[in-house]
This record gives C-alpha cells, sequence and structure tokens, in this order.
C-alpha cells in the first residue's frame, strides 16, 4: 500500500498547489494536515528496512499510523482556531478532516493486518 500512500500524499499536494494558484492560501494550508498520514505511511516500511534495518511488525505499523493521525488531528486543531473566520466552515473542516483521517487511517491498519498474514474475527 505505499504505492496508493504516494498517490494519496501526491493528489493532495495538487489540490494544495491548486488552492494557493486560485490565490486561496488559507485553504491550501489547510489542506497540508490531510498530506501527514499518507505520507507517513508511504515512508514508515522503507524507513524501517533499509535505514534503521528492523522487521516492519503489525505494531511499528500501528503506533506510526496512531501517532500521524495524532499528530494531524492536533494540527486541524490548530489550523481551526487560528486561520478559519466562520463557525460553520470550522465545524464543517474539523468534522471532514478528522473523518478523512480515521476512515483513511482504519483502511491502513486494516492493510497491513492483513498483509501480515492475520484473520480478523468478531468472536
Amino acid at each position: 500500500m505505499i504505492g496508493e500512500s504516494f498517490i494519496i500524499t501526491m493528489l493532495l499536494l495538487i489540490v494544495a498547489l491548486g488552492l494557493v494558484r486560485s490565490k486561496r492560501k488559507n485553504w491550501a494550508l489547510a489542506t497540508l494536515p490531510l498530506i501527514l498520514l499518507p505520507a507517513v505511511n508511504a515512508v514508515a516500511k522503507p524507513f524501517c528496512m533499509f535505514v534503521l534495518d528492523i522487521e516492519f511488525t503489525f505494531v511499528i505499523a500501528v503506533w506510526t499510523i496512531l501517532i500521524a493521525v495524532m499528530a494531524s488531528c492536533i494540527w486541524i486543531g490548530f489550523l481551526t482556531a487560528t486561520f478559519l473566520n466562520k463557525r460553520k466552515s470550522r465545524l464543517i473542516y474539523m468534522l471532514g478532516c478528522t473523518g478523512f483521517n480515521i476512515i483513511i487511517a482504519a483502511a491502513f491498519m486494516w492493510n497491513h493486518y492483513h498483509a501480515l498474514g492475520g484473520e480478523f474475527s468478531f468472536f
């Protein structure tokens, strides 16, 4: 899922650059926290395997994803408090970005779990 994470990161960067070109710099800055989670997911496994020379396990994957989600949500909260003026746009921005982070984090964890040969069962 490294390729998919890289593509998501590049698409969000294109969106941010498009917002900068349309003179909406605050909204371009507001899209940057969404880039954090896919970017971390794209570089975590190669970083562990080639730089740290350790095996990339499910536990390491979960911790990297959780730390990236927490950092992204803190960044979203900071941007909401400082850059967005209207109450309605702040609420929609926070809910949308937090929902995006949670959904994509669940998808990344699901993929890492099944990539390491695990089975999922509710019972």
